[in-house]
Parts: structure tokens; sequence; C-alpha cells
């Protein structure tokens, strides 16, 4: 076993490890299959030259190694000519869908020559490598002079892939590929070299050879560097931040404590008497040190924003940061906490100490107005932005991020904003992040410096855009549901208005006809009696409607046992002094139902007099009662003009709609069926024009173990 046992394990091993990278991004593009089977080549060809170098010299070994040598380079030879096939084809291929990795469209005429020599130069090469392959077994041996010959010939050929790479390679695509030119072309140059001083000397260098594997193994970080950068090729492999945070700090924690074992031994070796002393002495001041740094959120945001810069492609786990600014957009609390959870969220994403959430005044009547809603471990102002200001102008006309640590460096950036003056009283002031519903400025959130000073660059200014984005639409969400419900209890208070007007109107109805027959029937002790009866409903029904105004809700009046023809009688009575005289007929004896009296009341009172209305006064207005199973059907029919099937449907029942003018509601009708609909019957109308109609009542009959 020599040294270059060493290096060609070092580099099998590392080429093993860039496949099952590369493995990873396999289903991604044509490119990284391709690198892949090289990679997979280099393995084989590594680890035969190993078990070479380590004193295997079995002939079965010796094939393997002349045969993925050989193959070693056809599978780079494919890789290169690839590159240029979505031209040299004339069609994109799958690798291209973006656009060609090589251009050699800016000469038409070198183009041909150079396809035409590409297309004759992979299937020259593996004849080549076959020869060689052939010859080698046959001598036994790498050193006669067709095999050297061949083999510089593969490396020379290797090289000038390489520089027709580089030459037709465009200029922003060279700084992916710039590290597969240098990382190949070492590995080729080599080969040059090795073959060409074997030639020389008729001898293959055995200290040369034993180098190659370490040249295959510098060789590799660089392609490696160059998939990564490659969209078309790169390396999908995923490892978490916070891994790899914790990772580094293990690590580096570890070799802490290593160097300090080195110096405890060191101590106590030569420390004499105090050796053993200083050695547990510093040993203990070395783990508080540590626990100390760990525990240091200052030094953990350092190594973070280190690794973000130097190790990552993507500076942020996109992921979970979306997946974190959702989870905490979505706690249910009241709506200043959730301002407040807003700007934290805000802050987290560029680790910002403070932050404060500006949004426009809803005031249509006045100038656009933003004011300070929410203020995150900040003081709050009471200053106003008005929306025509510059900043506010500014913001709505780039509508990107705002860094106001760079307004006196990019001047050009900055060169029509003006800072408002309200933000010298923030302390440190940082970041702006303009709030969009679709084109319209919602608001802002300014942000305040972290604890550790830290750049912005286009992938912070990125991920700010998108979460300002899910930030305005969920403000939005929280402004619209709030501007809901307001209207939402104006709305209620609106129907309860009309209601107590439509109940109004039925009272002062019952005390006109009292007052219009008073003078007629006064003497009559029956019309006293029914007066009194009527002032004393007339003045629960105005308590009731006092009580609703005072609660801004409809009192909800209590069940009661009551007899039901007992109660349609008393509303017919009520109504007799109008014509026509309505008449009452039942069909039950033992009717007894659990309802509102008052509501029922109102609804019978109702039904009737609409029917009186729309009678003559020669007509009849008949009320009946009757049992049908699980029912009482209360009955109104009348004689009068009736209503077609398209009324009936569209306009009866709608609320506010009345044929009335000004003396109707509306909402007679529909207040009579939510409440029938609510004790568990329902309402059911049978009309024709000019021939009357039958209004029927379904109310549930009640056993009397359900009444209360």
């Amino acid at each position: 076993m020599n040294s270059g046992f060493y290096g060609y394990a070092a580099a099998s091993l590392g080429y093993s490890f860039f496949t099952l990278l590369l493995l990873f991004s396999w289903s991604q593009s044509q490119q990284a299959r391709r690198l892949t089977i090289v990679m997979i080549v280099s393995v084989l060809w590594t680890l035969f030259s190993a078990s070479l170098a380590y004193g295997n010299t079995a002939q079965i070994n010796w094939y393997g190694y002349w045969l993925f040598d050989a193959g070693r380079y056809i599978a780079w030879y494919v890789f290169l000519l690839k590159l240029f096939e979505p031209v040299a084809v004339g069609e994109p291929s799958v690798s291209a869908t973006v656009k060609p990795i090589v251009d050699l469209s800016a000469k038409k005429n070198q183009q041909r020559n150079n396809n035409a020599t590409l297309r004759w130069l992979l299937p020259l090469s593996l004849i080549l490598a076959s020869f060689i392959f052939i010859d080698e077994v046959y001598s036994s041996s790498p050193d006669n002079l067709f095999a050297l010959i061949g083999h510089l010939l593969l490396a020379l050929i290797a090289m000038f892939l390489l520089e027709q790479v580089y030459r037709h390679l465009p200029v922003k695509y060279r700084w992916a590929m710039k590290y597969l030119i240098i990382g190949a072309g070492s590995i080729f140059v080599f080969d040059f070299y090795f073959y060409a001083d074997g030639l020389l000397f008729h001898k293959l260098d055995p200290v040369l050879w034993q180098a190659r594997g370490f040249i295959h193994f510098m060789a590799i970080p660089l392609l490696a560097i160059s998939a990564a950068r490659s969209k078309n090729w790169s390396l999908n492999l995923f490892v978490s931040r916070d891994i790899v945070l914790n990772s580094a700090v293990v690590m580096g924690g570890g070799l802490y404590l290593v160097a300090m074992s080195f110096a405890g031994y060191y101590l106590r070796e030569f420390g004499g008497g105090w050796g053993k002393i200083g050695q547990v002495t510093l040993i203990t001041l070395a783990l508080i040190l540590l626990l100390i740094m760990i525990l240091s959120g200052q030094l953990r945001a350092k190594v973070r924003v280190f690794l973000g810069k130097h190790f990552y492609k993507n500076k942020y786990d996109y992921r979970i940061e979306w997946l974190k600014l959702t989870e905490e957009l979505n706690v249910d609390l009241q709506q200043v906490t959730r301002s407040s959870i807003v700007v934290q969220s805000m802050a987290q994403i560029i680790d910002a100490r403070a932050g404060m959430l500006w949004l426009e005044a809803n005031n249509k009547d006045q100038p656009r107005k933003y004011r300070n809603i929410v203020s995150w471990q900040s003081t709050p102002l009471d200053d106003v932005e008005l929306g025509n200001s510059v900043f506010i102008r500014f913001m709505e006309s780039k509508q990107f991020v705002i860094n106001i640590k760079d307004i006196n460096i990019k001047t050009s950036e900055y060169s029509k904003l003006e800072l408002p003056a309200w933000i010298d009283k923030v302390t440190d002031p940082w970041i702006v992040v303009p709030l969009f519903d679709a084109e319209r400025l919602l608001g802002f959130v300014l942000l305040a410096q972290p604890l550790v000073a830290r750049a912005i660059n286009w992938e912070d200014r990125d991920l700010l855009k998108t979460a300002a984005r899910q930030v305005a639409s969920h403000l939005k969400v929280l402004i619209t549901s709030t501007e809901l419900a307001e209207a939402k209890q104006f709305e209620v208070f609106s129907r309860l208005s009309a209601y107590m007007v439509h109940d109004l109107k039925n009272i002062a109805a019952e005390l006109e006809l009292v007052a219009q027959n008073a003078r007629r029937h006064s003497a009559n002790p029956a019309f006293v009696e029914d007066a009194f009866e009527t002032v004393e409903h007339a003045s629960t029904d105005i308590k009731r409607l006092l009580v609703q105004l005072r609660n801004r809700k409809v009192q909800i009046e209590k069940k009661v046992q009551i007899d039901l023809p007992a109660l349609i009688l008393e509303v017919v009575k009520s109504r007799q002094s109008n014509k026509p005289q309505p008449v009452f007929t039942s069909g039950c004896d033992d009717c007894m139902v659990a309802v509102e009296p008052g509501q029922l009341r109102n609804v019978l009172a109702h039904l009737i007099e609409n029917a009186q209305q729309a009678t003559d006064d020669t007509g009849e207005v008949v009320v009946s009662l009757a049992k049908d199973n699980a029912f009482y059907i209360v009955s109104i029919k009348d004689s009068g003009q009736g209503m077609d099937a398209v009324f009936i449907q569209n306009r009866l029942f709608k609320p506010f709609d009345t044929t009335k003018g000004n003396a109707g509601m509306g909402i007679g009708m529909y207040e009579s069926r939510d409440f029938i609909r609510h004790i568990g019957g329902d309402i059911v109308v049978q009309s024709k024009p000019k021939k009357g109609s039958i209004i029927s009542l379904h109310i549930p009959v009640m056993k009397k173990k359900h009444i209360t």
C-alpha cells in the first residue's frame, strides 16, 4: 500500500458523495443525469485504482481499471457535447427548455464547422477508446506506445471540448460554469501531462500516477460548486438551516473543547505542582464560557447570518418562513392584538427588534391619511401622514422596500424620497415595508434596527414584499370583517326599527278605532270594557317596544299555554268594528298550544286586517280553526281581489316590499311567516286574482306534557 491508495480512496469517497447529491436532482434535468453518469463511472475507476494502489495487482483489477479509465473519458465527452445539443441539432432539448447552455449562434459559418466537427467527434473518440482498451488488454500493460498515444489523444480531445464550451459560453453563464471548466480542466491537463511524460520516457511515472487520485479529489469541490450554481442541473438536496446552525454550534463547541483539552494537558504536564489545579480550573472556565456563548442570542444571530451568506444558495428557508407567517396570522385574537401580531411577524423575518403599523384612516369625507395603529416594542405616535405626501407617493410609485440606512448611500435609488418629520421620533428606524391591497397602498410597516447589524439584499426584499402581500390581505380581511360587523349592527337596528314602526302602526290603529267609536258607544258597557282592554294591550305593547329600544334587540316573549280558539275569537272581535266584519267558526273544542300569545295575536290581527283591506264592504272574511293530525290549521278566507302566483312567489313575503304605498311597511307577512316557522309551523297561501284568498296558518299541536 502506498500514498496513491489514500488519494484514490479519498477521490472515490468524494465522487460517491457528489453522486448522491446529484441523485436527488435526477428527475430535474437531462444534464444532471449525464453528470451523474460521469460521477458513477469515476467512482468505479477510482475504486479500481485504489485497489491497485493497495497492492492488489490481479488481472481483473487491471481490466476494470483500463475499462473505466476509457469509459470515464467517453462519459465526459457525452456530457460536454450535450451542452451544444440545442443548437447543433436545431431544436431545443429537455436540458435547454429555458435556454441552451452554450450559444453557437453568433457566427453562422463557424457554427456549421463546429457542428460538423462535434457530430463526428464522439463516435471517433469511442472507436479510439475501444482500440486503447483492446490494446491494453492484449499487451497487459498501459506502457506500450499505442496506449500512451491513445490516452494522450483522449486527454487532448477533452481539453478541446472544454475550450469550445468556454469559448462559446455567454458571459451570463460563465459565473455558473467556470468552476466546471477549472475542475474538469485540471483533471484533463494533468492526464495530458502524465501521459506525455510517459510517452517521452516510454514508461508511466508511478509518482505521477499516485498523485492522480489527489488531483481528482481536489477537483470534486469545483465540480460541485458549478453544479450548485447551474439551474439546469443544480443540487436539490435540502438541509434545514436550523440543523446546520445547531450542527455548526455543536461542531464549534467540540473543537473549542478539544483545544481547551490540549491546553489543559499542557498545563498538567508542564505546570509542576500547579498543573492539576490549572487543568481543572481551565476546563471549568472553558465550559462556563462555552455555555455563555451557546446561550447568547447575539452570537447565534451572527452565526446564522454567516451561514446564510457563505453556505446557502438561498438565504431563507422559505417553506418554514411561509408556514410560520401563516400560522401566526391565523391566531384567533382581538383585532388590536392581531394587528400587533402582524408587526411581530414582519419583524421576525429580518430579526428587527421593534416595529409599528400604519394604516389608512377609513374616512371617505376627508383626504387620505395614514395613522399609527399599532406599535410593538416602540412608542406609539400621534402623527398623521397625508396621502399626498412625498413619502407616500414614493412608495406608491416604486412599490419596493425602503432601507433607511441606504438613503444617503444609494442616492440615485432614493433621489425622489423625503422622509417624514415624525420618523426622527422612532428609535433606530431601519426598514419600511409598504402594504398593497391590489394597487392601493393600504399602509406600511416600519421596522427598527436589529440587535446584530445586517445587510439587506435582494432576497430579503423579495421575502418582505411577499410577506407584505400576505399581511395586506390579512389586514384587509380584518378591516372588511369590522366593517361588515358594523353594517350588521346597523342592519339589525334598522330591522328592529321597522318592526317597531309596524307595531306602533297597529297600536295607533287600535287606539284610533276606539276614539272613532267612543262617541257612538260610550254609553255601552261592553264597548267601555273592550276600550279599556284595548288601551291596556296598547300600553303593554308600548312598554315592550320601549324595552326593545333600550336593549337594542327584540324582546323575546315567553311561551305560555293558551286556548287557541279563545285567542282567535278575541282577535276577531277586536276587528269587527271594521267592514267586512270577520266571522269565526271553530271545529276544535280542546285546542291548547304553547306559543308567545302577544306575537300570535299580532300575526292574526295583521292577516285579518289585510283580508279586510283587500275585500269590499259587501264581501266576507271568514276565520276558521280545524285540526289535521299534528297541526292546528287557522284559515283566513276572504272574497277580495286575490293575488297571482308570481306575486305570491316573489313579493308577498319579501321584506320592505308593500303595495300600500306610504300606508304600509312591507314587513307584516314576512314577520308573520318568520314567527310561524319559528314555532315549527308554516304559512300556506291559496289565491287567484278576482277570486279571493285563503291564508292558512299551520300551528303544531303540543302535547300537554311538553307544555311549560
